[in-house]
């Protein structure tokens, strides 16, 4: 393939993923999202970093691009989502290169073009939180980490080589924490086949680790306050990620089929079966003819770092097959090597259901609601219509998604005094709270872990309050309304 046509291909290619990911951007915020964004709007910068930071266990990189970009462009939900959007299309590229380098210019526009339509990458490329920049980050280290392997620039001593690729340590240090596991992937991989590579790798990472020192008194924060967190919230585990032996074949799953799913866990058993066979078969078949080298490379970036996340996550809550995003390009690199593995009519038939299954997957979150995120926005437009007497929570106030879209234009109250509920006084105040209110929507939004012994729904039935009604808000969940005779 000539130049200019490749040139042409990988155009079309970022230009097709720019477009995919542009579709259903202003769907509503999540939790996670609008936490980001009403700090990103209230805090200055120094608070951003110093303050807000400690609270959010994440390095600061996102928190960086969110401020200023929110600053220059506002905080709409279309707005804070395109530094992802962008970051998801550099990436894209960043796969071109590295399959290129690693294997042929062939494997580089396939991987780029499966990178492309992938569902997963597609869904973390449109949200406001810092997975997609982790896989950016871990992609264009990579990238150099191959050239520092083969003795290429990154080894060769140059300061300015040498900066370039410090620089790249840096911005994985800044993008997720979660994506460290890759610096023990190298070291592993340089343990076992270039070992007189190890003292300048150890160099280049400690230098930007130190480059990294005014972080170091957060993160110390951020661990006090995790510790704390943890012991009060036991439940948390199983919503940030902790052990599972499902993870690993999980995260395999949504490598393919991105965040969608059936209620019908047998229909949904018997639909991603020929996918997961056929993915897997892809993934050994580039496994087994790739050369040794990138081989080797691919598989220890593949494997390595959600292995140590599932041993982790015995003891710390980090492993969800969202924070392995920055290990899908070793993936799809693999599966476009094993798709050209084969005589060309084999590789027409592999390329066409592979690229069929990711687009059907692609579009079946961007055009389906139900599988989009939490719908704040929805239920926020519903109250705004009936303007109910007070709206309770099932906290100890309201929640940022539910003041990003009312901004102050509803009634809304937290139900607990204390978070989590234990016990009888964490609801003591409530018969204060709705004297003479005759109707009270209560939203039980996360309540397994606010009020797990639903003290508040019990408290409310106490006052002379009957349930009437329920409604179900996806991702939100119910939102049930009381009244008093």
């Amino acid at each position: 393939m000539g130049i200019g046509k490749a040139r042409e291909m990988i155009w079309g290619i970022l230009g097709f993923g720019s477009a995919l990911r542009l579709i259903s951007l202003n769907q509503s915020l999540w939790l996670d999202e609008a936490i980001n964004v009403m700090a990103a709007r209230s805090f200055s910068f120094f608070g951003m970093m110093t303050q807000y930071a400690v609270a959010d266990f994440h390095p600061p990189g996102w928190f960086i691009i969110l401020w200023i970009w929110g600053k220059l462009f506002g905080y709409s939900e279309v707005a804070v989502r395109i530094p992802s959007v962008i970051i998801g299309v550099l990436t894209i590229y960043i796969i071109y290169l590295l399959g290129k380098k690693l294997i042929s210019k062939n494997v580089g526009l396939i991987a780029a073009l499966l990178l492309a339509i992938n569902p997963l990458h597609i869904y973390y490329s449109q949200e406001a939180r810092m997975y997609a920049l982790a896989a950016l980050a871990v992609s264009l280290n990579m990238l150099l980490f191959i050239d520092f392997v083969k003795g290429g620039k990154g080894n060769k001593g140059g300061m300015g080589n040498m900066v370039i690729y410090v620089l790249s340590n840096v911005l994985v240090l800044l993008s997720d924490y979660v994506a460290y596991l890759i610096f023990p992937a190298q070291l592993i991989f340089l343990v076992f086949l270039k070992r007189d590579a190890i003292k300048s790798w150890l160099v280049y990472l400690v230098l930007a680790a130190i480059a990294g020192i005014w972080w170091w008194p957060v993160f110390l924060k951020q661990l006090d306050t995790g510790s704390v967190a943890s012991a009060n919230l036991p439940t948390w585990k199983f919503v940030v990620g902790g052990f599972d032996f499902k993870t690993i074949p999980l995260t395999f799953v949504k490598f393919i089929i991105g965040r969608i799913s059936l209620a019908n866990k047998v229909l949904y058993a018997a639909a991603l079966l020929p996918v997961v066979l056929l993915f897997g078969y892809l993934l050994w078949q580039g496994a087994k003819q790739i050369a040794s080298l990138p081989r080797r490379i691919l598989l220890i970036w593949l494997i390595i770092p959600p292995v140590i996340a599932t041993l982790v996550s015995l003891f710390i809550p980090v492993y969800s097959y969202f924070r392995m995003l920055f290990v899908i390009p070793g993936f799809v690199i693999l599966i476009a090597g094993g798709i050209l593995s084969f005589k060309k009519k084999l590789q027409y038939s592999f390329l066409a259901g592979v690229i069929l299954t990711q687009i059907f997957c692609a579009l079946v979150y961007l055009l389906n609601p139900n599988y989009q995120r939490d719908n704040w926005k929805g239920m926020v437009s519903y109250f705004r219509n009936i303007q109910p007497e007070i709206i309770l929570f099932e906290s100890s106030g309201t929640l940022p998604p539910f003041d990003y879209y009312a901004g102050g234009s509803l009634n809304a109250k937290g139900a607990l005094k204390d978070f989590p509920a234990r016990d009888d006084s964490a609801v003591a105040g409530l018969s204060e709270l709705l004297k003479e209110k005759k109707e009270i929507y209560l939203v039980d939004f996360l309540v397994q872990i606010s009020d797990p012994n639903r003290l508040v729904a019990k408290k409310l039935t106490e006052l002379g309050y009957q349930e009437k009604e329920i409604k179900d808000f996806h991702g939100v969940g119910f939102v049930y309304l009381y009244e008093k005779n």
